[in-house]
């Protein structure tokens, strides 16, 4: 991955809420399952979900507009 690339992405991730990025780091990056999160929170498995589909749904459109705005530049 080029560096730009890794950029963005750990641009569009500051752009997420405290919750919402330690959940994507807990389930992508450590491994840990949708119930495991859960457990560490003490909030329910559905929500877990509903807070990770949140904010891979907000990464998709902040990486959309980056997209756009770093396609003028280069």
């Amino acid at each position: 991955m080029e560096l730009i690339q890794k950029i963005i992405i750990y641009d569009t991730l500051a752009t997420l809420k405290i919750r919402e990025q330690s959940v994507l780091k807990l389930y992508y990056i450590a491994g840990f399952n949708e119930t495991e999160i859960a457990e560490s929170y003490q909030i329910s498995q559905p929500m877990i979900h509903k807070i990770k589909k949140r904010a891979l749904e907000k990464c998709r459109k902040e990486l959309e507009r980056k997209k756009l705005k770093y396609a003028s530049i280069v």
